[in-house]
């Protein structure tokens, strides 16, 4: 029974983790276009009124899905670019590598991310689709901020474009993360994407500014 606001409150927040859990767990499993509301509800343990009642539509819930697990990892990516601290590279290295083992590690984050990466031709894929871009360009800025402020900081070798480079890291990230999903088996996403994420930086930054095969730093 709730006891005041503050129950309520949590109440409602609890409500609305779990619509979006079941939510996750509907669009992984049966795609965006062939989820309705009806089967998120069923899945959560609610009913159709009680889902309307957090979210206007199931776009709605798709875009509160992804921005649940974006928005922490773009918050991260801000604090690699602020001009607070001098170690942009290794610090959006920390970040990116990070992510990627909380995504090997982590089954709803993966779920999520699958679900991002799908595509098809029905009008809710198109508005995956501009979720995506949204969220592509996003990354990309954050990520060529970082290096922009490497490159201030004379850690980018000379000639050294930190937009090319932010547009090389995030298809470098791109491809580990698509691969992992086709091809699970073969590619691994902390191991692999490590490597990749290592080689594309060593190709526009100073040695020593960064380890190769070095384990993520706390921010």
């Amino acid at each position: 029974m709730s006891n005041g606001p503050k129950d309520h409150k949590e109440e409602t927040q609890a409500t609305r983790e779990g619509i979006l859990d079941a939510a996750e767990s509907c669009f992984h499993e049966h795609g965006v276009a062939r989820t309705t509301l009806e089967m998120i509800g069923a899945r959560a343990g609610y009913t159709r009124g009680a889902v309307y009642w957090h979210f206007k539509n199931k776009i709605d819930v798709l875009a509160a899905v992804i921005e649940r697990v974006r928005l922490p990892f773009m918050q991260e990516l801000d604090r690699a670019a602020t001009e607070s601290r001098d170690t942009p590279v290794l610090d959006l290295r920390s970040v990116i590598l990070g992510s990627l083992i909380d995504l090997a590690q982590d089954e709803r984050l993966r779920n999520t991310m699958e679900i991002m990466l799908r595509s098809d031709s029905s009008a809710d894929s198109k508005v995956l689709a501009d979720l995506q871009q949204e969220g592509f360009r996003d990354g990309l800025e954050r990520m060529a901020r970082a290096l922009r402020r490497a490159g201030q900081l004379g850690q980018l070798k000379p000639g050294a474009n930190p937009e090319v480079a932010a547009r090389m890291l995030h298809a470098t990230v791109l491809g580990v993360l698509h691969g992992a999903m086709v091809e699970p088996d073969l590619m691994d996403i902390r191991r692999d994407g490590m490597l990749a994420l290592d080689m594309t930086l060593a190709a526009y930054v100073k040695e020593g500014v960064f380890e190769a095969g070095s384990a993520p730093t706390p921010l």
